[in-house]
């Protein structure tokens, strides 16, 4: 499938949603809630979990139609992490605009996020399954968001960690994104009827495909940006152990890794355009960039190993899938 076909596929799949949503979240309640909700909501996010979700359950044979509110929950689940991440890292910008905790208050963000949390779990138990699958949606969930916590966790105390490690930062990430990323896939096998191996073969997948997101989306912030109003290099002004710190730690020199370490360390508001400048140098001159590429590749050969054991009879749009989270621009 051509890349251009997968993000059209994506986005019509992923608009299915919509009506669910407006359903669990009723606009302009009058709740000091919902205003928040679909302030965020609507700041162009691209619904990719929940299409992921869904197309899932289709391609395992399943009808989409009873993964819709389960797809719904996973994206309430998504902005809901990342209005808390904003207030956690201190984002004053997302997708191009203030974040919820800018625009409505600290206070407010954290309780927008907390009731998110509670509307994604209604509607994952309001899904139109037996009560066994719903349990084993809700236990999935679960799971899920745990691990997404842990993860988060590891990356907020491993800022600017001086002996961090590229199994250390993949580590991390299968924690706070593997799982994360699989979660729609998963609920989508659940609900199309597959077994407990099928399902942890699907969460082996969503751990390569998530990872790779993850790596793509640190060189995407030194790059293009990523949807902070045209600032580049957020990861360095936070500290943020990501794959290019990680490996440029292993390949630096002493003074080098030291300098590394001393800009990392810094507070983000004394972190400077030149600090940006001087890390992005030192991962150019230290193959940093060409090292999280090949790594990508590696984690996409064994996404397509894992496809090879999943029950499709076509297994073409998992394997677009994966090689899409490597080459997004955005």
């Amino acid at each position: 499938m051509r890349a251009d076909e997968l993000t059209a596929r994506l986005a019509e799949e992923g608009a299915r949603i919509e009506p669910v949503l407006e359903e669990l979240i009723p606009r302009r309640a009058g709740d000091y809630l919902s205003e928040a909700v679909w302030y965020h909501m609507e700041g162009g996010g691209k619904r990719l979990r929940p299409a992921i979700c869904l197309l899932t359950c289709g391609k395992l044979g399943g009808d989409s139609r009873k993964a819709l509110r389960f797809a719904a929950a996973v994206e309430v689940l998504h902005n809901m992490l990342l209005v808390h991440d904003d207030v956690e890292d201190g984002d004053r910008v997302r997708r191009d605009r203030a974040t919820v905790w800018v625009k409505f208050g600290i206070g407010n963000a954290i309780n927008v996020g907390d009731f998110m949390l509670a509307a994604a779990y209604r509607a994952v138990l309001a899904s139109p399954v037996d009560e066994a699958t719903r349990v084993r949606l809700a236990a999935t969930f679960t799971a899920a968001l745990e691990s997404t916590c842990r993860g988060q966790a590891l990356d907020m105390n491993w800022r600017a960690r001086p002996d961090m490690t590229v199994d250390d930062y993949l580590a991390l990430v299968t924690l706070k994104t593997g799982r994360y990323m699989a979660l729609g896939m998963a609920g989508g096998a659940i609900i199309a009827g597959m077994g407990d191996e099928v399902v942890e073969q699907i969460d082996a997948l969503g751990e390569c495909m998530g990872a790779a997101f993850q790596i793509r989306d640190d060189v995407i912030d030194l790059t293009a940006g990523k949807g902070r109003g045209g600032v580049i290099g957020n990861d360095i002004r936070e500290g943020k152990s990501s794959i290019l710190y990680a490996y440029a730690l292993s390949a630096a020199d002493d003074g080098q890794r030291a300098e590394l370490v001393r800009i990392m360390a810094k507070p983000r508001e004394q972190t400077g355009d030149a600090d940006v400048q001087r890390v992005q140098a030192l991962y150019q001159e230290l193959g940093a960039f060409e090292f999280a590429q090949r790594e990508a590749d590696r984690l996409v050969e064994r996404a397509f190993e894992t496809v090879d054991r999943i029950p499709v009879r076509d297994g073409e749009f998992f394997r677009s899938l994966t090689r899409f989270m490597v080459s997004r621009s955005t």
